[in-house]
């Protein structure tokens, strides 16, 4: 462990280090409800929209350029912040693992390494990812409007004051996670209702089935 640790402060390995760190500070916020696990995401807006004609006389702009590599790489079907996380985990496994057992620790060894590693990584990650799109895709189904208003929902992970939960809601056969707030006191496996939205839409509002 001692020896792990030595080679993770490494100068070369160290850039890594650091954003692992961040990311564990990341998911553990997360887990704890203090950050919506697509608080970082954005939207793919429709001028980046690449549709690919075939077309002799098509023109290739930078934001078309973006906007795919984006898609490629699952940044429009799971979260930002997933993948990202996925890439420094295997940067940084890769970096500690190849710097340690080639005993190679010059300045232009690491810099030779950097870029084949980084792209290696977002490869990784892409095929990593590859599992989480269905779930996702039913999540942001689960997302969809005005619908939901009046259904009820099992609570899965109780809201806590400001911090959101999780709960299910069954549509056509089945159940679809939505991200819930409450201003009532909740317990995992309570059934509630729907009432309505928050103000910025990312939060279904719902209480306890009975009223209380």
């Amino acid at each position: 462990m001692q020896e792990l640790f030595q080679v993770a402060v490494h100068p070369l390995n160290l850039v890594y280090t650091v954003l692992m760190a961040l990311v564990v500070l990341y998911w553990l916020s997360v887990i704890l409800g203090a950050i919506d696990i697509s608080a970082f995401d954005f939207d793919f807006d429709a001028d980046l929209d690449v549709d690919v004609d075939v077309d002799v006389d098509a023109d290739f702009s930078l934001d078309g350029l973006f906007a795919s590599a984006l898609h490629f790489f699952h940044f429009d079907r799971v979260p930002f912040m997933l993948i990202m996380s996925l890439v420094v985990l295997s940067a940084w496994s890769m970096t500690v693992l190849t710097n340690h057992y080639w005993g190679n620790y010059s300045a232009a060894y690491g810099l030779a390494l950097a870029a084949p590693i980084l792209l290696i990584a977002f490869l990784l990650a892409k095929i990593l990812s590859y599992p989480l799109i269905p779930l996702f895709a039913r999540m942001n189904t689960a997302a969809a409007p005005v619908e939901y208003v009046g259904m009820q929902c099992r609570v899965k992970l109780p809201p806590y004051g400001k911090n959101f939960g999780q709960g299910g809601v069954y549509h056509d056969g089945d159940e679809l996670l939505v991200n819930i707030k409450s201003t009532h006191s909740l317990k995992a496996g309570e059934e509630t209702v729907i009432i309505g939205r928050t103000e910025d839409k990312r939060y279904w509002l719902v209480e306890p089935l009975d009223g209380s």
